[in-house]
């Protein structure tokens, strides 16, 4: 009986010790996804700084229908997709928390995906179009809620530094929403400041997750 229980605890510690392992691999991945968009974006707008860089500013997608922006365009997106998968899959053990983030990551890299692709024919037809600015608001609410509730996760002391980010995020989708209805014409700049706030939100978040859990395993509580 007793070497059955030392077994079984022994499994269960190898467990939380994998889950956490995963996390700490799903945070660095996040981390990667968001270094390789930004890299990527910035040999787009090297190549090609007039379709965004203008008075009458333009989104990123502009870089999608030009053949000689096409190709980063589309590996800044595909590794942003990709590596936020990548890290949903290693949420698939945890608490509450880490379930959430999954999901997050997980709708998330759905959403870049498919403004990904809807990019590549939206100017062959008005519906099109409307599809791909669809999508474009779905993945700026995405960002939104998902930025709200990785703030929360800070509380009840989430510090200035983290405030600073929310806030930042929060006025690049507020600047996009105003261009999509035409008030503004600010989408580049928007789409930018989003992203990095929402990144660092997520990336700051994960890192918290990875350490709090190996705390708690070390002083041997429960990691949910």
């Amino acid at each position: 009986m007793l070497q059955a229980n030392r077994r079984t605890a022994g499994k269960g510690a190898g467990d939380r010790g994998r889950a956490l392992s995963d996390w700490a691999r799903a945070a660095v991945y996040v981390v990667r996804g968001e270094i390789a968009f930004l890299f990527f974006t910035a040999v787009s707008v090297a190549l090609h700084p007039g379709f965004v860089l203008k008075r009458n500013e333009g989104g990123m997608s502009n870089y999608g229908v030009h053949v000689e922006t096409a190709l980063p365009y589309t590996l800044a997106l595909l590794s942003l997709a990709l590596y936020s998968h990548r890290a949903a899959l290693l949420y698939r053990d945890g608490d509450k928390r880490s379930k959430k983030l999954r999901v997050l990551l997980t709708c998330y890299s759905a959403v870049v995906v498919a403004v990904m692709v809807s990019t590549y024919v939206y100017t062959l037809s008005p519906t099109l179009k409307d599809v791909h600015f669809a999508l474009g608001t779905a993945l700026i609410l995405v960002v939104g809620v998902g930025s709200l509730w990785l703030y929360r996760l800070w509380a009840p002391s989430p510090g200035v530094g983290v405030g600073v980010l929310l806030f930042i995020q929060l006025v690049g989708d507020v600047l996009s929403l105003l261009t999509v209805v035409g008030w503004l014409h600010l989408l580049f700049i928007s789409e930018i400041a989003a992203n990095v706030g929402f990144a660092a939100l997520l990336i700051l978040s994960c890192r918290r997750l990875a350490v709090e859990g190996e705390r708690t395993t070390t002083l041997g509580g429960p990691t949910s």
